[in-house]
């Protein structure tokens, strides 16, 4: 749905948004096999060995930390929705306006619909990019739009992302001068001990930004 207001000095503003973008992460990207779950259902206590040595594994880096070999941290990364066509979404605006001079993000929105981790999740960061980025990578054009605050195990929260002004107005510049086609990612890392609940579940959200688009009119 678009809104559209004009002013006395010949621009118009139009309103718009995205839609709901999803993505998902479960345990599975974790890479924590069941070896490391204990009888209590909690992450194994291994105690490190000579001169801190910790068992080899393939999938998962162990350091060890307080004599006990830890996880080490895991960056998960997710694609979020479809590429976004903001040309096409301004379709309807083509008779009134001829070109855009900017563009402000007034909100972006997040629902968390299913959370059944057994772990709380730290902040995740939002990025957008070009159509043709394939992954979080600055070389790729990719910037940081903003922060889902973080979640509690179990948690279905919903509020508004933290705005990063700096990645929003490159966004805003990238649509005005270089391409309307852009995608969004999302990014956390998963940080857990010896003793926390093992990893299993999945969380399910939503991202839905709120634009607006000035420019002059025909």
């Amino acid at each position: 749905m678009l809104a559209l207001g004009t002013s006395c000095d010949g621009t118009i503003s139009v309103v718009f948004s995205t839609g709901p973008q999803d993505f998902q992460v479960d345990t599975s990207e974790l890479d924590l096999l069941t070896a490391f779950r204990d009888d209590d259902g909690n992450i194994r206590s291994v105690p490190c060995g000579p001169m801190g040595m910790c068992p080899p594994s393939e999938t998962v880096t162990l350091t060890c930390e307080r004599d006990v070999c830890d996880p080490a941290p895991k960056t998960v990364s997710a694609p979020v929705g479809t590429v976004i066509d903001v040309d096409m979404l301004l379709s309807e605006t083509r008779e009134v306006i001829s070109s855009v001079d900017s563009y402000t993000f007034e909100q972006i929105r997040y629902e968390v619909s299913l959370n059944t981790l057994t772990f709380p999740v730290n902040d995740v960061e939002i990025f957008w990019g070009p159509e043709a980025a394939t992954a979080i990578d600055p070389a790729l054009g990719v910037r940081r739009l903003g922060t889902v605050p973080a979640v509690a195990a179990g948690a279905t929260p919903s509020g508004d992302v933290i705005l990063d002004p700096a990645g929003a107005q490159e966004l805003s510049d990238y649509l005005v001068g270089r391409g309307s086609r852009v995608r969004f990612f999302a990014q956390t890392v998963v940080d857990l001990d010896p003793g926390d609940p093992f990893p299993e579940g999945e969380i399910r959200t939503s991202v839905n930004v709120t634009v607006r688009a000035v420019g002059s009119l025909i």
